[in-house]
């Protein structure tokens, strides 16, 4: 079978989207499919990484009129971080599939949905759309979602055509075949927090990778051992690299390929939404949540109602004095064992990726 993906990466965009692509990717490929990438070449993308994985990647020109990188008063602009218009993408997007239709055209990008898809349509044989908005109609033939809410199952509900097949919910979440594995070799984590797992994404536009450093390297925090990991793409890496070396006991990953392992090391968490929730999750890891993206906040939401996540706010909301205060107080309550809701652990097995790659191919 054919696949092809068409997905971005740019320092605005941040990488969670290839990422769970080529998680899934991977995954179609162990069954001999044949497994292309279309991606923009935006500012910071992650296109040579795509290939290193040994996938073919078709380049889509870089925009010349909408530079997505700058800063924006609204920093959720989706359409804006497309850089050309969707119909000009959809045709740029067709020349790059070529004249053999694909079995699947799986489309992971915020900036597309119905309009787009319509277009593309007569060029492939099915539409996959990776999704997790619930804020535009998709002509798809499967949609996933693979986020936790309350109304999980209406959530798309006028939103994608009748018949389509809808995978939603954390037990169809792409997490790499690594974080299954040790979930299996994982104790439970009843004694005390000796290291504490940071990361925000790939890119971090903010910089709470540097405000939990600090908080992390004040005195009555300073004994712990902390493990950062962040892309190659994140603006602060001198920044970090500094903070990093000036702490004991404290190491920088960049684009790392063992995120599994370095967090199963870990008692406790700091970090964002996305796709790193249900990782975390899925290694019972306990964490502080921060966000500061729009889709962020409508992840967590319902994860915050129902107790499956200790939410410090966005990122207006912080400071280093805060989040030294309340990593003090996780602590004493892991020590205490007076832990939040510990079912939030069993919302993902990291089964997903394989079960999502089974529908594609029945």
């Amino acid at each position: 079978m054919r696949f092809v993906f068409r997905t971005d990466v740019s320092a605005k965009m941040g990488s969670g989207h290839v990422m769970r692509c080529l998680t899934l990717a991977e995954e179609l490929e162990k069954n001999g499919s044949d497994v292309s990438f279309i991606s923009r070449a935006h500012e910071g993308n992650l296109n040579h990484l795509v290939s290193e994985k040994g996938f073919q990647v078709l380049e889509l020109p870089k925009p010349t009129s909408v530079d997505i990188n700058k800063e924006s008063t609204n920093g959720d602009d989706y359409k804006a971080w497309l850089g050309v218009t969707e119909e000009q993408d959809a045709q740029e997007t067709i020349d790059a599939i070529g004249v053999e239709k694909p079995d699947w055209l799986i489309v992971d990008h915020y900036s597309l949905g119905n309009d787009w898809e319509k277009k593309i349509r007569p060029y492939v044989k099915k539409i996959m759309a990776i999704d997790d908005q619930a804020n535009r109609r998709h002509d798809c033939n499967l949609l996933l979602d693979q986020n936790w809410f309350e109304n999980m199952e209406c959530r798309y509900d006028g939103l994608v055509p009748h018949g389509s097949t809808k995978l939603l919910g954390p037990e169809y979440a792409l997490l790499r075949p690594e974080f299954s594995k040790a979930r299996m070799k994982i104790e439970s984590r009843n004694g005390p927090v000796n290291r504490i797992f940071v990361y925000f994404g790939g890119s971090d536009p903010y910089n709470l990778t540097g405000m939990a450093l600090r908080a992390l390297s004040e005195t009555e925090l300073a004994h712990l051992a902390v493990d950062v990991v962040i892309g190659e793409n994140n603006p602060h890496h001198k920044e970090l690299k500094k903070l990093t070396a000036s702490r004991a006991s404290t190491y920088l990953h960049v684009q790392v390929d063992d995120m599994a392992a370095i967090m199963a090391k870990a008692d406790l968490a700091i970090g964002s939404g996305g796709v790193n929730t249900w990782e975390r999750m899925c290694l019972r890891l306990p964490a502080l949540v921060i966000s500061f993206a729009e889709n962020h906040k409508a992840l967590l939401c319902d994860l915050v109602k129902n107790e499956y996540v200790n939410y410090l706010g966005s990122v207006s909301d912080v400071s280093d004095s805060i989040i030294k205060k309340e990593i003090l107080d996780k602590i004493s309550k892991i020590s205490n064992q007076s832990e939040q809701n510990n079912d939030v652990f069993e919302l993902v097995d990291g089964q997903g990726a394989g079960k999502v790659a089974k529908k594609l191919n029945e």
